[in-house]
């Protein structure tokens, strides 16, 4: 069915722990926010910082920049020990590509970090492409994906996006794919049913019985 699996880190590949969230609250902090509500941090993963920053707490772009500034810097020093892979999702990735499935990621993490995140879970060496974003680029997840399908050769025939959140579904029909929303991370399944996903998955193994045809 299809031939391309192209997956998020934050959320699908992997668990981040808290430490998106206390990056998002130490920077917060930093702009005189004081914010202890672990829903309203929450929302930070997933979606790019920048429109985060801005939308959720009204940031004028000097605050936001000076925002992403303090969470990367936070991030950086305290973040990648929190990481863990979702269990059953290195499994997965094994069964996928011994199918023949190609494997990429696609994520609104700049590049340096998504490939730290990926090699500190022992995940990288599934994926032929890491498609990220530079660390002054500002772009929505589908400009992300575009990009990703553009860089794989030969061409994806008939990929799939595979993520949490409704950015990751928004962005598949934005570039004309089908969707695997995966309900064991930050997303509900009101979100991704609301996005449009195609395909819902309670567990990684269910992302393998989507592409398999089995369900």
């Amino acid at each position: 069915m299809y031939d391309t699996v192209l997956l998020d880190i934050d959320g699908t590949l992997c668990d981040p722990g808290r430490s998106i969230l206390t990056a998002a609250q130490h920077a917060l902090r930093q702009l005189g926010v004081d914010e202890h509500d672990e829903a309203a941090l929450r929302r930070f993963v997933g979606p790019p910082l920048e429109p985060s920053f801005r939308d959720y707490y009204g940031f004028a772009e000097p605050d936001v920049q000076a925002a992403v500034m303090h969470y990367r810097e936070h991030f950086s020093d305290h973040g990648m020990a929190e990481y863990r892979p979702y269990p059953g999702i290195a499994e997965a990735l094994e069964e996928l590509r011994g199918r023949g499935l190609r494997l990429a990621v696609v994520t609104a993490k700049i590049q340096p970090f998504a490939e730290q995140a990926l090699r500190t879970t022992g995940l990288l060496g599934f994926f032929e492409l890491v498609s990220g974003r530079a660390p002054d680029e500002v772009v929505e997840k589908s400009v992300t994906l575009r990009a990703a399908l553009a860089r794989l050769s030969p061409a994806p025939a008939n990929p799939v996006m595979v993520g949490d959140r409704r950015h990751d579904v928004e962005a598949a029909r934005a570039n004309d794919i089908e969707s695997i929303g995966v309900l064991y991370g930050y997303g509900t399944r009101e979100e991704l049913e609301h996005a449009g996903a195609t395909h819902l998955a309670a567990v990684p193994a269910d992302i393998v019985d989507v592409v398999a045809g089995r369900s």
